[in-house]
């Protein structure tokens, strides 16, 4: 109903709407031919990559069917050698280990002409074979042609889901074609309104294409189905004939392709004179005119071209069609537990929050029925919360210990399953289910989303195989996640801008336990297939784990039960069975809670970063700014205080009011970089397992101060990249605007203060469109509060939670004054007695590293330029929790208290401060410290 009124006025208000272009009449033009090389296709094209890529692409010139989004060949083609599927080319290649991805569609798509695309990241065993990788590209097409000639109707029977018996065949083609066609109209009738800022342009584009009446259901087959395939059939075999090596180019980007190509043609300017459309054409080493970029021409060899015509022995026999689609949803009805007003989208309707319908030591159920959208869907999130996720225990068995090898291995573990899973779970993502399985801090996340009616079978599916160890039993699957992950972090320096290096370092320092790009790389390259089936087997052995889950969407309380009892029994067999089978080490209960990390930045002692970059190329330099709050975030009205709300909402206020004029100030008046931002960030820190370790009852006043506890973490962001000015001018340019931005503050008018906060409140409360990020934010919330809520003796419920924590910031904003603001920002950003600051610095070729002024220790500040200095300075750092601040004179009683209650701190300043070049009393404040000098 909402796309039929908005059909109707985009009708009605685009009168003056420009010609249709796609009614045109226009004649087959392609850019790419093969009379251009004098009909020597296939050749190839080569270039090099600025990062170790192995990027393969076959491309191939087919007439336009710009005019027909509704019965485009193009498409049939785009979905069929696209396909991940049991008996795909996707799926023949994975299982050889020779590629990590393939996709499939038009690079370019014209009223004269369409460029057909296939594209592969291959591993290094694919690309030694590249040819053989083509070939099998090839082979399908064979398998397509075949399919595409047969008339005759072919009977076949094969057993459905639930055992009773259903007909293919009648054309298997005529069969995708019906699941495509029903699967785009699902899609086009079940989805939720997106932002105006994407819709509108997309819009403009499609009514410039097919008119008023046609622009938001071009592509979405609404009339189409089986029957109206014969008008299809001929189009779809005439494509299937072009995808053939004669009407090829291959495109390959590696380095190993460059130095083949090198050598080829060491010595020579070029070979093989041949007479094309432009002249003469020259096979060799080329120069793109536009950006100047170098890359080889080069005709395939006449036996490898003889091959993929003839294909290889055998080489269809694994190959087919998609069988049918078993996750279509077979129903699209709304719960019936849902009343008459919410089987209608009302998105201004208040969100509720989930109910906790079970409630034990180590499972927990939230569940909510989605009465906004009136849509079929349904989201459910599955936290298996170990420590083990990235933790060992300590040789005593009494602790746990951040572990970068362990954390590694359980990367490995989520990417070799999310890669596993690919063939048997494509058909799930066309039906419009989605999964990711990830690693963090907290454990492993499930997540699952999409039509609600076959969601529950596909989330236990997932969890029955990730508890399995099938997934691991392929090495070639090992090698592949292996090769990906060595590669990009191989390249992640050369790679990257100026920056997010910035970031990289500035988080180092801060949040990050491991020790960095340099380490995670060595650590990938000797890990191995059986270190990664340990660590699965220790998953299970974790007896402290808690299964945490959220069911959400269009779902009863009763499915969703029913759902967490499976879900449930499938962890605890895992567990029993790991504990029966294997001696493993375990731990008793402990109040930590695994999470996230962050350090505090110590008041009144600014500190800087200064790295050059590693990417060659990169000729701007990055300065990120950040100021930490010294005065924990607001998590909600019955977790935090009156000043954490009042701290997070003027923070927040004051990065909305800065964001703009930082922008006019920097970007447009001064031109200082090509990109100027300024924005608030918040983070999270959970009470860290030391503080358990060294306080007792007595010492943290009761049962709650030693309880889970979660804190959030505001933060001041301005960052500038940029060639004109070296990034220490930049930093003094930012400090010049920080500074002049008091005096606006203070003759800011009431007015403004106002339409600035009015703005914010706004913003903050803007209904949420989308059933998966509505789920996301409410279990973000479960996942940080929950633990401190829900403990036992905590005196909190899981009402407790801050659910309306975005009507709550909105009310606190609108009712700041200037004189709250004033004393914000003074304490957070001016007053560098009180402020916690950090400058990442990363300097580029304009301004190299060499030529920048470093500043010192005399100066109130700390430098590091290089990893030591980092990760020593680092360790000197306390981590951020409520409990914990750092002094602000002398050392005394109250900081050797605090030093008490965090031992693991305390061993990493005596251990360091050799290093950094001070004792134990560096971390005195800074009168101090200039008076000891």
């Amino acid at each position: 109903a909402t796309k039929r009124a908005a059909a109707l006025l985009v009708a009605g208000s685009a009168s003056d709407a420009p010609p249709v272009s796609a009614t045109v009449a226009v004649s087959h033009n392609p850019a790419f031919r093969p009379s251009l090389q004098g009909g020597r296709w296939p050749v190839t094209v080569t270039s090099k990559p600025l990062r170790e890529v192995r990027n393969y692409a076959l491309h191939f010139p087919l007439p336009p069917s710009y005019d027909r989004p509704d019965r485009s060949p193009t498409s049939v083609l785009s979905h069929l050698f696209g396909h991940e599927g049991r008996g795909s080319a996707f799926a023949r290649l994975q299982d050889e280990g020779w590629i990590s991805s393939l996709s499939a569609g038009s690079r370019a798509d014209g009223p004269d002409q369409t460029l057909f695309r296939i594209s592969m990241n291959l591993t290094e065993e694919g690309e030694r074979r590249w040819t053989e990788v083509v070939g099998v590209i090839f082979d399908y097409a064979r398998v397509l042609r075949d399919a595409a000639a047969r008339k005759e109707f072919e009977e076949e029977s094969t057993r459905s889901e639930d055992g009773g018996a259903c007909e293919v065949g009648d054309n298997e083609l005529r069969r995708i074609w019906d699941e495509v066609a029903a699967l785009d109209r699902m899609r086009f009738h079940q989805t939720s309104p997106g932002a105006v800022y994407s819709f509108a342009p997309s819009v403009a584009k499609s009514i410039s294409k097919y008119g008023t009446e046609a622009c938001l259901s071009a592509g979405s087959l609404l009339n189409e189905n089986a029957d109206t395939w014969s008008f299809l059939e001929d189009e779809v075999v005439r494509y299937v004939n072009l995808i053939a090596p004669e009407n090829c180019f291959i495109e390959r980007c590696s380095n190993g392709a460059w130095e083949e190509m090198e050598r080829l043609y060491e010595g020579k300017d070029g070979s093989g004179d041949v007479s094309g459309d432009d002249g003469v054409f020259v096979f060799g080493k080329r120069t793109e005119k536009w950006y100047g970029v170098d890359y080889y021409v080069s005709p395939v060899d006449e036996e490898v071209v003889r091959q993929w015509d003839e294909g290889e022995v055998g080489g269809v026999a694994t190959l087919h069609l998609p069988a049918p689609n078993r996750y279509i949803p077979r129903s699209l009805e709304l719960c019936k537990d849902l009343p008459k007003e919410a089987k209608v989208p009302r998105i201004e309707h208040p969100i509720d929050p989930p109910r906790l319908i079970v409630n034990e030591s180590d499972n927990r159920l939230w569940w909510r029925l989605d009465d906004r959208y009136a849509l079929p869907k349904a989201s459910v999130t599955l936290l298996l919360r170990t420590a083990t996720a990235e933790n060992e225990l300590s040789p005593n068995n009494s602790s746990w210990e951040y572990s970068p090898v362990t954390a590694m291995r359980s990367n490995f573990l989520t990417n070799i399953f999310t890669d596993a899973l690919a063939q048997d779970t494509y058909d799930a993502y066309l039906a419009g289910l989605g999964w990711s399985l990830s690693r963090s801090s907290a454990g492993f996340t499930l997540t699952c989303s999409g039509y609600d009616d076959r969601l529950s079978d596909l989330a236990i599916k997932l969890l029955a195989d990730f508890v399995g160890t099938a997934f691991l039993d392929d090495e070639s699957r090992f090698a592949t996640t292996k090769d990906k992950s060595v590669r990009g972090l191989k390249g992640y320096f050369e790679s990257s801008r100026a920056d997010s290096l910035a970031l990289y370092y500035r988080d180092l320092l801060i949040s990050s336990k491991g020790e960095g790009i340099e380490k995670n790389l060595e650590l990938a390259q000797q890990i191995t297939l059986e270190d990664v089936a340990r660590q699965h087997k220790n998953i299970w052995a974790d007896g402290n784990m808690v299964v945490e889950a959220f069911y959400t969407g269009n779902v009863s309380r009763g499915e969703a039960e029913r759902f967490f009892d499976k879900a449930t029994s499938i962890v605890q067999n895992a567990k029993s069975k790991v504990l029966l089978e294997h001696d493993v080490r375990t731990i008793e209960h402990s109040p930590w809670i695994p999470g996230p990390f962050e350090r505090r930045l110590p008041p009144g002692e600014d500190l800087e970063l200064h790295f050059a970059s590693k990417n060659t190329k990169e000729e701007n330099g990055a300065v990120i700014v950040t100021y930490q709050s010294q005065e924990p975030g607001f998590k909600g009205k019955s977790l935090s205080s009156e000043e954490s709300l009042r701290q997070s909402a003027a923070i927040r206020l004051l990065c909305r009011m800065i964001k703009e004029p930082a922008f006019n100030e920097l970007r447009t008046k001064q031109q200082l970089g090509y990109i100027v931002n300024s924005y608030y960030d918040v983070n999270y820190s959970t009470r860290q397992i030391d503080f358990f370790e060294s306080t007792s009852p007595s010492d943290a006043n009761g049962l709650n101060q030693l309880s889970p506890l979660t804190t959030s973490i505001d933060s001041l962001v301005v960052y500038v990249l940029s060639r004109k000015e070296s990034p220490t001018e930049v930093a003094n340019r930012i400090d010049d605007f920080l500074s002049n931005f008091k005096s606006k503050l203070k003759e800011m008018s009431l007015s403004e203060i106002k339409d600035y906060a009015d703005s914010l409140g706004k913003d903050l409360t803007k209904p949420t469109r989308k059933l998966a990020v509505e789920a996301s934010n409410h279990f973000a919330k479960i996942r940080r509060y929950g633990p401190e809520t829900l403990i036992e003796g905590s005196g909190y419920s899981a009402n407790d939670i801050g659910w309306d924590n975005a009507e709550v910031m909105a009310e606190a904003v609108r009712k700041l004054d200037r004189d709250t603001i004033l004393r914000v920002y003074d304490s957070l950003v001016l007053s560098k007695e009180s402020r916690s600051r950090i400058v990442s610095f990363v300097y580029g070729k304009t301004f190299p590293l060499e030529s920048a002024p470093m500043p010192s220790w005399s100066r109130g500040k700390f430098a590091a330029s290089s990893l030591e200095e980092l990760t020593a300075k680092r360790k000197m750092l306390i981590a951020y929790d409520p409990s914990s601040k750092y002094p602000h004179q002398h050392v005394g009683s109250s900081l050797w208290g605090m030093l008490g209650k965090h031992k693991t701190s305390m061993r990493y300043a005596v251990a360091t401060a050799a290093v950094v070049g001070v004792g134990v009393l560096a971390i005195k404040g800074r009168g101090d410290r200039k008076k000891d000098k």
